[in-house]
């Protein structure tokens, strides 16, 4: 229900009026206040609405070596494509009766419904078997900021497994799951994909239904899998894409195509450009990776060559400025939101307004929250700017695939970092420098483990134009399978 406060509006009315430099005497005072009073009784109409669904049993906290999980249980199964397949998800894809705390010390929810992405799991005979820990609301790219404690990396021991996904990643790398569901504002799918060894998938924008997911960025974030190999994750996105009438930014996305079908087919003729931004500020022993499993494209039958995407290396900035405005205000305002978003159910605002009260946030969460929290009140200028080079950036990435199939960048460009190096806004920038440009334009991209460095994974990262994944996962498949 909405509850507006009639007593003491006066001065509020005049507040509100004076923010569109409109000027009101006493008579039209009072005439505003009647008129808040009735339209507020017109949405005391609107009842509260929560849905509800089957909730998994034996539920019990997670207990692995790895710090994978957040809590474990049985749920699903049976028949469908997914049949045989044990799969996770991220701790902010809500489960109904699971509690949820997107990874921070003051915030916890019990949902009483599933997500849509989790829905689609389950009647495609998946097996669901947990919930896995990720940086605090998704905002960190090392799993260290986890209230839960910290994330381990299988394949590189001392180093971070990425994020924020970082328990997906690290359950994929170690065997215990086959693949697992993510959430990509600027990486956090991809970069633990990266840095464990494993393959991760960010749709194109607005493919994957976000209904039931704790967002990050709600023009922004992305639902996607990790998995253990191409093909994997190739069924698990013939899942969850497509339509979803729980989700409005979904419903002029097409159905989902036989990505599986695609695989096999080889990159013969393929034109692939290679982002001159991103491999000049990669690592040495990342770009030699990169250049050795070109070589490999090459003697497939594509052509590869270099190109430039004017305004990379500002896209990531972009994206930050993005995300910590559209997530003070979203917390704010205890999960209201007036424009794009599926909607905030009644148990989560309660939620997020009793987060708000106690204050009990990590250190980089209120650095983001009140930094942001003061620019969001003030005119805009920062989000407006922000947006309008998201939209030329975007035109530019969708200019060079008229020219190439696909754009490669490494995926990350360093290697899986030792636990307390990296650090800050800095640091932060510096991981998602070559997968955040992409969640800036929209365009389907897939990390795909190839050469590695010094027995740390590197990840090779494939971009195609919006709504083509299967070629990126054509292109992938050829690079798993040499």
């Amino acid at each position: 229900m909405v509850h507006v406060m009639v007593e003491g509006t006066e001065s509020t009315v005049r507040a509100v009026a004076r923010r569109y430099g409109i000027e009101l005497d006493d008579a039209g005072v009072a005439a505003f206040q009647n008129a808040v009073t009735e339209q507020a009784a017109q949405y005391e109409i609107f009842p509260p609405t929560t849905p509800s669904g089957d909730s998994p049993t034996s539920i019990a906290a997670g207990d692995d070596p790895y710090n994978a999980f957040r809590y474990q249980f049985e749920f699903g199964g049976g028949s469908g494509h997914l049949v045989g397949l044990d799969v996770a998800v991220k701790e902010n894809i809500v489960v109904a009766g699971v509690p949820t705390t997107c990874g921070s010390p003051g915030f916890e929810y019990e949902p009483p419904y599933n997500a849509t992405v989790v829905e689609r799991l389950r009647n495609a005979g998946a097996s669901l078997v947990g919930t896995t820990n990720m940086d605090e609301f998704a905002f960190f790219t090392t799993g260290e900021t986890c209230a839960h404690g910290r994330i381990e990396n299988p394949v590189a021991e001392g180093c971070v497994p990425g994020g924020s996904s970082s328990g997906s990643g690290a359950a994929v790398a170690a065997g215990i799951v086959d693949a697992a569901l993510g959430t990509d504002t600027g990486g956090s799918v991809r970069i633990p994909a990266s840095f464990c060894g494993v393959v991760g998938v960010k749709p194109t924008h607005q493919t994957v239904s976000r209904f039931g997911v704790v967002d990050l960025s709600q023009s922004l974030d992305h639902v996607g899998p990790l998995a253990s190999d191409v093909e994997t994750a190739a069924r698990v996105l013939e899942v969850i894409a497509g339509p979803d009438a729980n989700d409005p930014s979904t419903r002029g996305s097409p159905q989902p195509r036989q990505y599986v079908g695609s695989l096999g087919d080889g990159v013969e003729d393929f034109h692939v450009g290679v982002v001159s931004e991103a491999m000049n500020t990669s690592e040495p022993g990342v770009v030699e990776a990169i250049e050795t499993t070109l070589d490999k494209l090459r003697d497939a039958g594509a052509t590869v060559e270099e190109t430039s995407l004017p305004g990379y290396e500002m896209a990531s900035a972009v994206v930050g400025s993005i995300a910590g405005l559209e997530f003070a205000s979203f917390v704010g305002k205890n999960g209201a939101s007036y424009a794009t978003g599926t909607g905030t159910t009644e148990p989560l605002r309660a939620a997020l307004a009793a987060a708000n009260e106690d204050g009990a946030f990590g250190e980089n969460v209120v650095q983001m929250l009140v930094t942001n929290g003061v620019l969001a009140d003030g005119d805009g200028t920062e989000y407006v700017a922000a947006k309008g080079l998201q939209r030329m950036f975007t035109q530019t990435v969708c200019d060079a695939l008229e020219t190439y199939d696909v754009l490669v960048t490494p995926t990350t460009p360093v290697t899986a970092p030792e636990f307390g190096t990296i650090e800050g806004i800095e640091g932060l920038l510096r991981t998602v420098e070559n997968t955040a440009p992409f969640n800036c334009s929209g365009h389907p991209a897939i990390s795909v483990p190839t050469e590695g460095v010094d027995g740390k994974p590197v990840g090779i990262q494939f971009v195609a134009n919006w709504n083509d994944e299967e070629t990126a996962f054509r292109v992938a498949q050829t690079i798993e399978q040499t």
